[in-house]
């Protein structure tokens, strides 16, 4: 691989990452402001209540404060930050579909080995290179079947599968010689690859070509995975 390009994608990444930070502090702000009003409310209402009925019993005092902070505690944590399953990417419309592609990947970047980084890094910059495209790619298309299925069903199967091995197994070489990990950035690598070859074919205007794209996909790894 293009170190620079691995380079560049990095420093992409550091800055998606800062803005996906910033995403869920504001989504955390926005839920402890919720809390706030709730728990606001609760004694408002509650010395309203006292006004009009001329005081609160002790008891009554008591457990209201006792409702208004359990009520604070769980809208300060409920809802939890959403978080993108991969089962999501085939409802992401085309526009999104790279984006969220992304996201997914990158929560799944820790259970990946040391080895497959560069080849993350790098699908993330494919990814990035094919969004405005597939804004413009027909819905209902053969061309458009064949990126979901490259990026919501082959590329999360490969990562999944891999993630359900046990650790102790991953780097022990298996049929055909080669460990789990080594068989996770050879498919990564290929991904990588069919997703540039399609922004390529998709900047020529070659939709028959890029229509066909899944199916080397399948020959070159889903296939011989199977056979392995």
């Amino acid at each position: 691989m293009n170190q620079e390009i691995i380079r560049a994608a990095r420093r992409q990444r550091a800055a998606r990452l800062y803005n996906a930070r910033k995403e869920r502090w504001s989504f955390r702000w926005r839920r402890l402001r919720r809390a706030f009003l709730a728990l606001f409310g609760i004694f408002i209402a509650a010395l309203t209540a006292g006004l009009v009925l001329g005081g609160l019993s002790f008891t009554t005092t008591v457990l209201t404060t006792l409702l208004a902070f359990a009520v604070f505690i769980v809208l300060s944590i409920y809802p939890s930050t959403p978080k993108l399953r991969a089962e999501q990417l085939g409802d992401a419309t085309l526009p999104e579909l790279a984006g969220s592609t992304e996201l997914w990947l990158e929560s799944r970047r820790r259970a990946l080995p040391s080895a497959a980084v560069d080849a993350v890094d790098m699908i993330g910059v494919r990814l990035e290179q094919i969004a405005p495209q597939l804004a413009a790619l027909q819905e209902t298309g053969a061309a458009a079947r064949e990126v979901r299925k490259l990026l919501s069903e082959h590329l999360p199967s490969l990562v999944d599968s891999y993630t359900r091995i046990p650790a102790e197994l991953r780097n022990r070489p298996h049929a055909g010689g080669t460990t789990p990990s080594q068989q996770l950035v050879e498919g990564l690598d290929v991904i990588a690859g069919q997703i540039e070859a399609m922004s390529h074919d998709l900047s020529r205007g070659d939709l028959d070509a890029l229509a066909t794209r899944g199916r080397f996909l399948e020959t070159k790894y889903v296939d011989s995975r199977d056979d392995a």
